[in-house]
């Protein structure tokens, strides 16, 4: 069984920084946390919504394309075609 014991090591060897990784994350997160006064730095967004929106279009279907985009409901200004 000489070819089991280097596997054997690798194993422990991952499995022991495994568990040296997950301690040392936990308490460099709790010395973060204290740090900063148990604050969370970071804002949030409910969603991004775009400003405006760019449609390409053959010139063949470019008039269908503008009546379609007319039948939308919009809420910034700017022409439907340039």
């Amino acid at each position: 069984m000489n070819w089991l014991d280097p596997v054997l090591s690798a194993l422990l060897l991952a499995l022991y920084g495994l568990i040296f990784g997950v301690i040392g994350g936990a308490l460099f997160g709790m010395l973060l946390q204290a740090l900063q006064g148990g604050h969370w730095d970071f804002a949030s967004l409910r969603s991004m919504q775009p400003s405006r929106y760019e449609v390409v279009v053959d010139e063949a279907v470019a008039d269908e394309a503008v009546r379609l985009i007319g039948g939308l409901q919009t809420t910034g200004g700017g022409s439907t075609r340039t």
